[in-house]
C-alpha cells in the first residue's frame, strides 16, 4: 500500500509537472504574442500584401516594433504575422534581420511577403479562425524542431480599428531551456524517495518560479513594446491610446479640447550620412530632452485632464499631444516656444550639429473625433510648414485637403505621363539687348494634365523629385535639346540660336560623370559640338552643394561645355563664386527687377553686380523680365541678354523653327 501511494504520488507529481509547466509557458508565450500584436498598425499592416514590398519603407515602418520587441526579448527568435487567402496562410512580415538573417549553411531566415505558410494547422488555425468562429489567442501544442532549433510559439489575433479579425502574429520563442528544466523535474520525480508530501512541496514551488518567471517576462516584453528603445519615450500604440482617451473625454465633455503636433526634423539624413548612426541617435535623445523640458514650462492645465505626452513615431517624427489646451493659439505658442528649445547648437560627439523641425498643428476642432484623422491633419500641415520654409509651424486648415488631393492626383499620374511621354518641352528665347535678336535659348518643361489642365513646371517638378523620377526627366530634356537643336540646324536655317540652356537637378549633379557621359552620347549621336549646350546650375545648389554643383562645373568646362549659375543674387552665395568657377554666363534673378526703379540705391546695387560679371568676361543674363522699361534700364546698365514674358511665350520645337528671322522689336524700340 505505501509503495501504491508513492507510485501514484510520483505519477500524479509527473502528470502535474507537465501541464502545470506548459500551462505556465504558453501564458507565457500567449501575453509576448497579445503585446506583439497590440504594437502593430493595422492599416499599415493592410497595405503590405504584395512580394515587391518586402523591406521597402512601409514594411519596415511596419514592422518596427516587431523588431525591438525581439531585439529586447533575448528567448524570441521569430516574430511573424500571417494573413488567410482562402484556404491557405501567407506571411506578411517577418522580425528577422534582412543584414544578418542566416542560418545554418547561409540560408535567409527571413520570409518573404505573401510567401506560402505550408503549416496551416493546431493551434494556429485556432488563432486564425474562419468564417464561423473567431480567432482566439492561443499557444503551440508541443515544441516542434528544425534546423534552426527547438521552438514553442504564441498566437494572438491583429484586429483592425473596427475589431475585425485581419490575420494574427505568431511569436516563436527558444523553448530548450524550457525543456531542460521540464526534463530535470521529471528525472527528480521519479529518481526521488522522498515522501509524497515533500515532493509535492517541491512541485508547487517549481510551478510558483515557472509561473511567476512567464509573468515577469511578459510584463517585461509588454513594457519594452510600448516604449522606444532608443529614448525611452511612449511608441505609437500607447500615443494612440492617450490620444483616443483625449477625443473621447472632449466628446464626453470631460474636456475642452486637445492638439497634436507633428515635428518632422530637417536635415536629420545629412547627420547620419556624415557623422554616423550613433551621432545620429545622440541628437535623437538630445531632442527629447530638449522637447521634455521645454513641454514641462508652459501651460495651464485643464482641470481634469491628464498631462502632455510625447512619443516618438520612427526615424525622426516626433508627436506631442497637448491634453491641457484651451485654444488653437495656445498651441501655437507652444510650438514656437519648442522650436525656440531646439534652435541651439547640439554638441554631437564633439560635432556642432543644428537642426530645426517643421511642426505641424491639428486641434480636436479639425477632425470628427478619430484619432488617424488628427494625425493624418497633423501631418499634411507639417508637411505646409515645410513648403513654407521649414523650421516653422503651420496649422492644419480645411483649404490644405484641397491642395493634398491635387498632390496625390499629380503624384499617381506623372509617371505614367513621362512613361506615355505627356511631358513637352518648350523653349524660352534669350534676347540679345544690344541688337534685339534672339541669340539663345532656354528650356521649361510642360504638362498638360488630361484632367488638371496645365500644370506648372515649379509644381509638378517637386513631385517628380521626391518620387525619384527628376534624374530620368532630366536626362530626357537633354536629349530632346541635343534632337530639337540638331533638327534646326539640318533645316538650315537662319538666326537658329547658337546655345540652348538646360537646368540641372540636384538629383543630378551628384552623378556629373554619368550625366555628362549620356549627353556626350547625345551630343555625337546628334552630330552636335559641346559648346551648343549650356549646362545651368542654380546659385542655392551652389550654395547647398557646393563640392557637387562645382565638380559638375568644372568637368563639363574640361568638356567644351558651357556653365551657367541661375537664380544668381537670391540666396547668400559669396561674390567669389564667379571667381572660383569656370563659369560662362550668370543669370540675375527676377528678385533684382522689381527693384530696377526703386531709387538710386537699389539701380547701384544692380550696376555694380552686372559691371563686376562684365569685368570677369561674363555673359550676364536678367531672368523674368516684364516690360520695355525695365529692358531699356538694363539696356542703359550694361547688361547684355535678358528673358523674360515681354519677349514672348514659351515656344514649341516647330514654333522655334518657323521664328527663324524673329528679332523682337520691344527689344530695339527700348535702345
Amino acid at each position: 500500500m505505501i509503495l501504491v501511494v508513492v507510485v501514484a504520488a510520483l505519477l500524479g507529481l509527473w502528470l502535474t509537472t507537465t501541464a502545470s509547466a506548459y500551462t505556465g509557458y504558453g501564458n507565457h508565450l500567449t501575453s509576448l504574442a497579445q503585446a506583439a500584436a497590440g504594437s502593430l498598425d493595422p492599416e499599415l499592416h493592410k497595405r503590405i500584401r504584395r512580394p515587391e514590398q518586402l523591406n521597402d519603407p512601409d514594411y519596415l515602418r511596419a514592422v518596427a516594433p516587431l523588431r525591438r520587441m525581439r531585439r529586447s526579448v533575448p528567448d524570441i527568435h521569430y516574430i511573424y504575422t500571417l494573413v488567410r487567402s482562402g484556404p491557405d496562410a501567407y506571411f506578411v512580415l517577418d522580425a528577422a534581420d534582412p543584414a544578418a538573417a542566416r542560418g545554418p549553411g547561409g540560408l535567409s531566415d527571413q520570409s518573404g511577403v505573401w510567401q506560402l505558410y505550408p503549416h496551416l494547422q493546431g493551434a494556429l488555425r485556432s488563432a486564425l479562425g474562419d468564417d464561423r468562429h473567431p480567432g482566439i489567442l492561443t499557444f503551440s501544442d508541443e515544441p516542434f524542431t528544425d534546423e534552426w532549433g527547438t521552438f514553442m510559439t504564441g498566437f494572438a489575433p491583429i484586429v483592425d480599428s473596427t475589431g475585425h479579425q485581419i490575420g494574427v502574429v505568431g511569436v516563436d520563442v527558444d523553448a530548450s531551456k524550457f525543456l531542460a528544466r521540464q526534463r530535470q523535474s521529471r528525472n527528480r520525480a521519479l529518481l526521488g524517495l522522498v515522501p509524497a508530501g515533500i515532493l509535492t512541496t517541491l512541485f508547487g514551488r517549481i510551478y510558483y518560479m515557472v509561473r511567476r518567471r512567464g509573468l515577469v517576462d511578459a510584463r517585461g516584453a509588454l513594457e519594452a513594446a510600448q516604449q522606444d528603445r532608443l529614448t525611452g519615450l511612449p511608441n505609437r500604440t500607447v500615443f494612440m491610446e492617450h490620444l483616443t482617451g483625449a477625443l473621447e473625454r472632449i466628446r464626453n465633455q470631460q474636456q475642452t479640447g486637445c492638439a497634436v503636433l507633428f515635428f518632422d526634423f530637417d536635415r536629420f539624413k545629412r547627420v547620419n550620412d556624415t557623422l554616423g548612426h550613433e551621432a545620429g541617435d545622440e541628437l535623437l535623445r538630445q531632442i527629447t530632452g530638449r522637447l521634455q523640458a521645454g513641454l514641462r514650462m508652459g501651460g495651464a492645465a485643464t482641470p481634469g485632464a491628464p498631462g502632455d505626452l510625447i512619443s516618438r513615431f520612427g526615424g525622426d517624427e516626433f508627436l506631442i499631444l497637448l491634453n491641457r489646451l484651451h485654444t488653437a493659439e495656445d498651441a501655437v505658442r507652444i510650438a514656437e516656444r519648442l522650436l525656440n528649445s531646439l534652435a541651439p547648437a547640439y554638441n554631437i560627439l564633439g560635432n556642432e550639429v543644428r537642426s530645426m523641425a517643421s511642426v505641424g498643428i491639428a486641434t480636436s476642432e479639425h477632425c470628427s473625433g478619430n484619432a488617424e484623422e488628427i494625425i493624418r491633419n497633423a501631418d499634411v500641415a507639417m508637411y505646409e510648414a515645410k513648403r513654407a520654409g521649414r523650421g516653422c509651424s503651420v496649422v492644419f486648415s480645411e483649404t490644405m485637403h484641397v491642395r493634398l488631393a491635387r498632390h496625390v492626383a499629380i503624384e499617381t499620374s506623372l509617371r505614367r505621363a513621362f512613361a506615355e511621354k505627356g511631358l513637352e518641352l518648350r523653349y524660352v528665347p534669350i534676347i540679345d539687348l544690344e541688337t534685339g535678336a534672339r541669340c539663345g535659348l532656354d528650356t521649361v518643361v510642360s504638362w498638360n494634365h488630361p484632367t488638371l489642365g496645365p500644370i506648372a513646371a515649379e509644381e509638378f517638378l517637386p513631385v517628380a523629385e521626391e518620387g525619384g523620377l527628376l534624374p530620368a526627366i532630366g536626362e530626357w530634356m537633354l536629349e530632346r535639346a541635343c534632337q530639337d537643336l540638331a533638327a534646326w540646324r539640318r533645316t538650315q536655317a537662319r538666326d537658329i540660336p547658337a546655345t540652348v540652356n538646360v537646368k540641372l537637378w540636384r538629383a543630378q549633379l551628384g552623378q556629373a560623370g554619368r550625366v555628362l557621359a549620356q549627353l556626350q552620347g547625345f551630343l555625337q549621336a546628334a552630330a552636335l559640338p559641346p559648346g551648343c549646350l549650356q549646362l545651368e546650375v542654380s546659385e542655392r545648389e551652389l550654395e547647398d552643394s557646393p563640392d557637387t554643383a562645382g565638380e559638375m562645373i568644372r568637368q563639363s568646362h574640361h568638356l567644351g561645355i558651357r556653365t551657367a549659375i541661375g537664380g544668381f543674387g537670391a540666396g547668400h552665395c559669396s561674390l567669389t563664386v564667379l571667381r572660383n568657377h569656370p563659369l560662362d554666363t550668370v543669370k540675375i534673378d527676377p528678385s533684382f527687377l522689381p527693384d530696377l526703379q526703386g531709387g538710386y540705391g537699389s539701380l547701384a546695387v544692380i550696376s555694380a553686380t552686372l559691371t563686376l560679371i562684365g569685368n570677369l568676361g561674363l555673359c550676364s543674363v536678367a531672368e523674368g523680365v516684364q516690360d520695355s522699361a525695365e529692358v531699356a534700364i538694363l539696356q542703359s546698365l550694361g547688361c547684355r541678354r535678358a528673358q523674360g514674358p515681354v519677349f514672348g511665350s514659351p515656344m514649341t520645337a516647330e514654333e522655334v523653327r518657323s521664328s527663324e528671322h524673329l528679332r523682337l522689336d520691344v527689344a530695339r524700340s527700348a535702345v
